[in-house]
């Protein structure tokens, strides 16, 4: 399953409240052919950014280079969420090779209005980490490369979405295409999930959201 590890909206069975869970992008791939701006931006996100950061190092030839690119990648569509489709748009370009860039572009700002609309409805503050936590290089040469990034997604939105956390590994494909490496595919599989820790309970969002008032995100999600 080919994915951007953003979120998917899905209505919660036998009731009407909307769950959104972390997940995403699907069919993420350049053979697949398939415009309201953003409003409250998600709890410490950044609301001036004009386009989609994204990693200085993926210039670097290197399988490093390559390493710190993917990391980038992996998470860089928590962004997306707080700028207008146009900007989207111009974001994913930006990052893809010449042959994927028009489907990735279409298909996520596609799921960046349904994701934005669904979190719109929240009364409170929307929170929506992505973190990498981990990589391996599965594959390398000059011209393409293969990085497994294992990330994890917290989201919490009163009224939409209970505190949750979602665990993938994130197999971005890269090509070298106009003195950069660029994303020609991305997929992602479950796991591995840790357990809520023994000290811990889960929390509903409310006392979620009070427990990190006045805290803002940490660092951008453009690079390791």
């Amino acid at each position: 399953m080919r994915r951007w590890p953003l979120i998917g909206v899905v209505a919660a069975a036998g009731a009407s409240l909307v769950v959104v869970t972390a997940g995403g992008l699907l069919d993420r791939s350049p053979d697949r052919d398939p415009s309201s701006p953003a409003t409250d931006a998600p709890a410490g996100s950044s609301t001036s950014a004009t386009a989609a950061p994204v990693p200085a190092s993926r210039a670097d030839r290197t399988e490093d280079g390559a390493r710190r690119a993917a990391l980038g990648f992996a998470s860089v569509a928590q962004d997306w969420l707080y700028l207008p489709d146009d900007q989207v748009e111009r974001a994913v370009r930006s990052i893809a090779t010449t042959s994927a860039g028009p489907s990735l572009s279409r298909d996520t700002v596609e799921e960046v209005r349904s994701a934005r609309d669904a979190l719109a409805k929240s009364p409170g503050r929307v929170w929506w980490l992505v973190r990498p936590m981990a990589s391996r290089v599965e594959r390398f040469d000059p011209f393409a490369a293969r990085v497994v990034v294992w990330t994890v997604t917290v989201l919490s939105a009163a009224d939409v979405a209970l505190p949750q956390a979602d665990w993938v590994r994130v197999a971005v494909d890269l090509q070298w295409e106009r003195d950069s490496w660029r994303v020609h595919a991305i997929n992602d599989v479950p796991g591995p999930t840790p357990m809520t820790g023994t000290k811990d309970r889960p929390w509903q969002p409310e006392p979620f959201d009070d427990a990190l008032r006045g805290f803002e995100r940490v660092g951008s999600e453009a690079g390791p």
